[in-house]
């Protein structure tokens, strides 16, 4: 199953406290199906009522050449989990255009609810978008 959070907003400061932070609205997770989409948004999954939001912070990240690896802290559901994530940065004009994969066992979150008793992890995520310096909107 594949779903999307388009309601998200981020920082890269690779000399800042976090360096990276990524803050996604729970409530925006959308599969196509809006039946298992309220399901997801419930306590058996993301509790978005309670948590609004998912979270991920990281102290320091390290970019070496184009690639950009992070270790960091993934909020969700009112549990916390260490995270590793690889990224790829790309010259975009006057931005640049970041790929970013981890993966993470969302058991490990309390996401343990499954009709037939069996839950596959772990979980790919996926972050596409684009890094702009601060002030700009695109």
């Amino acid at each position: 199953m594949k779903g999307r959070f388009d309601r998200l907003r981020g920082t890269l400061d690779l000399s800042g406290r976090p360096a990276v932070e990524l803050v996604i609205d729970a409530a925006g997770l959308d599969t196509g199906n809006a039946r298992r989409d309220k399901h997801l948004r419930s306590a058996d999954f993301f509790g978005a009522a309670e948590h609004p939001e998912v979270r991920f912070e990281a102290d320091a990240a390290e970019l070496a050449g184009g690639r950009l690896r992070i270790r960091g802290l993934l909020y969700a559901a009112g549990r916390h989990v260490p995270v590793a994530v690889d990224a790829a940065l790309t010259p975009d004009g006057d931005a640049f255009a970041i790929e970013a994969e981890a993966h993470v066992d969302q058991r490990e979150l309390g996401m343990t609810w499954s009709p037939l008793g069996v839950v596959r992890a772990p979980t790919r995520l996926v972050l596409s978008g684009r890094l702009v310096r601060a002030g700009e909107v695109r």
